[in-house]
């Protein structure tokens, strides 16, 4: 499991980063939860399915491919944001949210779609190209 190790540093150092730019530790669970939902999608779902969190035995289920694309390609991650961000423009224009709430949850929008971009990111350059890593 060291990509899981990898990932947790980065969504730890994300976390921390986030909450002391911003003085708000809701940004840095965003990054955190964005960071780590790929493979809490195809591995988490999978797993709990099935009952074991084994990667060799997660890997090699039918629901696990599937889960896999889904969770791992970015397009459908940028139509979730945008789908989440023009739901808190509705509502910020039909004034059921203030300025500063709206502010705040595209921020946390935001720094989800970010920790999902690293985690793609990661796994392109580090975690596939080396079975150690």
């Amino acid at each position: 499991m060291a990509g899981l190790t990898t990932h947790l540093i980065v969504a730890f150092v994300g976390f921390l980063l986030a909450w002391f730019m911003f003085k708000e530790w809701k940004y840095g669970v965003a990054f955190v939860l964005g960071h780590l939902g790929p493979d809490l999608m195809d591995f988490g779902i999978t797993g709990l399915r099935i009952g074991s969190m084994n990667p060799s035995v997660i890997m090699t289920h039918p629901w696990f491919h599937p889960l896999m694309i889904l969770g791992h390609t970015i397009t459908n991650w940028v139509i979730f944001g945008i789908i989440i961000m023009a739901i808190f423009i509705l509502l910020y224009k039909f004034n059921k949210i203030g300025k500063k709430t709206f502010m705040k949850l595209i921020l946390i929008v935001a720094f989800f779609l970010i920790g999902i971009a690293m985690h793609l990111i990661l796994d392109k350059l580090i975690i596939e190209t080396s079975y150690w890593i």
